[in-house]
């Protein structure tokens, strides 16, 4: 009972992502049309054939990976007219752009079609095993920062919004690990067109520096805007990650590890397409460059033959 009035009454600490900004009326009345279309492509994901078989079949249906990028483009485009209705400044950073990096170094959290489309671009990636390293140990440690938080009797019964997963959040983010698809040399997300809407819905308030979990007064220091999703794609969504049955955890690096596992190392293609080859040191296999000026198709005819001697 104390533990249920703490976690009703105490102190809540929540990352900047965790805010929610209601979109006003006018917003959503004038972005009608772009809502609409959001609702069309998540319905639209959600009727493929097979979508709920993944993780039987190892592949997700024909033009799947085509509908989230339909998904995300559909609330860009809400975005872009309800950020209007309020007071955004024109110039935000955004989170995995130069100048809005700071809000990398907090996980975020995705769905489960996106996890499969982050997993699709990262996996082809040279660097992937690396990547792919990184991830599990910063998964491992927001596990054992949860665990250390969580006060109940059963370790596996936590809430996602208790305290415990809040406190855990915020731990490891204090210790200043960049998410692993951010490019630190560039200051560029390596997934840009890919990210998750937890990246594209936050738009800071403020001063950069306050925003680092470093900073001494954060996550109270972090104020921004989060156009999240309206309340009825909220729940498409919500029942799309239910009905792919793959049980994916909501923490991207979790999801994309456990996507890895599903694949057995490979990729998830979609049905009808061509397989392509993994190697035997885990790259995926990279198409040839036929335009490259050593390809065999710019190599001379009868080059290394002797010439014909002349009668």
């Amino acid at each position: 009972m104390l533990g249920l009035l703490g976690a009703l009454f105490g102190p809540r600490v929540r990352l900047p992502r965790d805010h929610v900004t209601r979109a006003p009326r006018a917003a959503r009345k004038a972005a009608k049309a772009e809502i609409q279309t959001l609702q069309a492509t998540l319905d639209k994901l959600s009727a493929l054939p097979g979508v709920a078989d993944i993780k039987g079949n190892g592949r997700v249906p024909r033009g799947f990976y085509e509908a989230v990028e339909e998904m995300h483009a559909a609330y860009d485009a809400y975005a872009a007219i309800a950020r209007k209705f309020l007071p955004i400044a024109d110039d935000v950073k955004q989170p995995g752009e130069p100048g809005g990096t700071a809000a990398c170094y907090s996980g975020p959290m995705v769905h489960g079609v996106e996890a499969l489309a982050l997993y699709r671009e990262a996996r082809t990636w040279r660097d992937f095993q690396s990547v792919a390293k990184t991830m599990g140990e910063l998964g491992e440690q927001l596990f054992n920062q949860i665990q250390a938080n969580h006060t109940g009797k059963d370790p596996e019964k936590i809430r996602m919004s208790g305290k415990a997963v809040q406190s855990g959040r915020v731990a490891l983010a204090k210790q200043m690990h960049p998410c692993p698809l951010l490019d630190e040399g560039k200051q560029r997300c390596r997934v840009w067109d890919k990210r998750p809407i937890s990246c594209r819905m936050h738009f800071p308030k403020g001063d950069a520096e306050q925003h680092r979990p470093e900073h001494a007064d954060w996550p109270k220091s972090a104020k921004a805007f989060n156009l999240r999703l309206p309340v009825k794609q909220q729940v498409t969504m919500q029942q799309l990650d239910k009905r792919l049955a793959l049980e994916l955890s909501p923490f991207l690096y979790a999801s994309v590890l456990q996507i890895l596992q599903l694949s057995e190392g490979g990729l998830i293609q979609e049905v009808g397409e061509a397989p392509v080859k993994v190697q035997q040191d885990g790259h995926v296999a990279q198409r040839a460059n036929r335009n490259v000026r050593h390809a065999k198709k710019f190599q001379k005819k009868g080059k290394g033959k002797g010439k014909k001697r002349k009668k």
